[in-house]
C-alpha cells in the first residue's frame, strides 16, 4: 500500500482558505497546458480529510472527451448526494473545451497558475468563460506543481 503524503501547512492554509466558502464540489483549473493539477486535488483532498469535516473524494475529468463528460457529471452529483465534497482535476479550458461543461458542473473554482509561465491573457479568458462568481481565487505553483509560491488562496 502506497504511504500518503503529509500535507505541509501551504496545502492546509489552501484548504482553509478555499472552505471560507461553503462548495460541494471544487474544480482545479490549470490556466494553461503543462500544469497538472491531479496531484494537486489529491494533497487537498488528504488535507480534507484530516480535517474531518465530512469526507473527500477526488473525481480525476483531466482528458475526458465530450462524450465522458456526462458520466463525470453524474459522478459529481452522486458524490454530493452522499454528503461528500469532490474535488475535481480538470484540463486546461483552452486545450479542452470539454473540460467547460465539467467546471460548470461544480460549485466553486481555484485557477492555478505556474510562476513565470502561465501567460495573463490565458487566466482572463479561462476566468471569462466561466461565471466569475464560482472563482474562489488562484494558486500560484512553481517547480513540480506541489511546491507553492503563493501561501494562500488568493
Amino acid at each position: 500500500m502506497k504511504k500518503q503524503a503529509t500535507p505541509n501547512s501551504d496545502w492546509q492554509r489552501i484548504w482553509f482558505s478555499a472552505r471560507h466558502r461553503n462548495w460541494s464540489s471544487l474544480a482545479l483549473i490549470p490556466s494553461d497546458g503543462g500544469v497538472d493539477v491531479g496531484p494537486m486535488a489529491d494533497m487537498l483532498a488528504t488535507t480534507g480529510r484530516m480535517h474531518g469535516e465530512r469526507p473527500v473524494s477526488v473525481v480525476n475529468a483531466n482528458g475526458v472527451e465530450l462524450e465522458g463528460v456526462q458520466p463525470i457529471v453524474d459522478s459529481i452529483a452522486a458524490i454530493i448526494a452522499r454528503g461528500e465534497n469532490v474535488i475535481v482535476p480538470i484540463d486546461p479550458v483552452a486545450d479542452n473545451p470539454a473540460a467547460i461543461a465539467i467546471l460548470r458542473a461544480c460549485s466553486a473554482a481555484l485557477l492555478v497558475v505556474r510562476l513565470g509561465e502561465s501567460q495573463l491573457t490565458t487566466a482572463q479568458n479561462t476566468i471569462d468563460i466561466v461565471d466569475r462568481s464560482r472563482f474562489l481565487g488562484s494558486v500560484v505553483i512553481e517547480g513540480d506543481g506541489l511546491s507553492l509560491s503563493d501561501r494562500s488562496v488568493s
